[in-house]
């Protein structure tokens, strides 16, 4: 069980120190590929407890989840953050989504596209789209409880100066 990044703390923003909790010395169970995967968990199932925050404070779920960048290159990834957060993954075919976006608002800007978002819609190809496994999805919300009860406990020794924070916020 991977512990880098918490979820979103309004109040509060630090994080545990980084580490690896239950590494096996068995080299079928924890090796590169495992760790590897563990991180993608990890930043997966931070990224579920977030659209969890956003989607209590503002009644809004997304029906789906757009997946861009370089982690979208890969299919593993991708089908982890579906399984994680139980929604459908899209990856689009251009990946550098921020150049895209730049450029279609510079169009509409410039005056060459009328609106932003029925731009987007027609310009934006989609590659594949990944659906959860509900199979995985259950053991995934069962790993994240426990992922929150470890976190907590990691924090307890930063707190204690027992370990060092991977980041805190300004002013903490």
């Amino acid at each position: 069980m991977p512990i880098f990044s918490d979820a979103m703390h309004f109040k509060s923003w630090y994080h545990a120190a980084p580490s690896f909790i239950n590494m096996s010395l068995d080299p079928q169970r924890c090796n590169k590929q495992t760790l590897f995967r563990a991180l993608e968990e990890n930043a997966a199932i931070v990224a579920a407890c977030n659209l969890a925050q956003i989607a209590q404070f503002s009644g809004v779920q997304p029906p789906a989840l757009v997946f861009a960048g370089g982690g979208a290159k890969g299919k593993l990834w991708s089908q982890i953050l579906s399984d994680v957060t139980g929604l459908p993954v899209r990856v689009p075919v251009v990946k550098e989504a921020t150049a895209l976006g730049c450029a279609i608002a510079a169009g509409v800007g410039a005056g060459l596209f009328d609106d932003l978002a029925a731009t987007g819609e027609r310009l934006v190809r989609w590659e594949c789209q990944y659906q959860p496994n509900e199979a995985h999805h259950a053991l995934y919300q069962q790993q994240t409880e426990n992922w929150r009860e470890v976190y907590a406990d990691q924090l307890t020794l930063v707190d204690h100066g027992l370990t060092t924070s991977l980041w805190k916020a300004p002013g903490l």
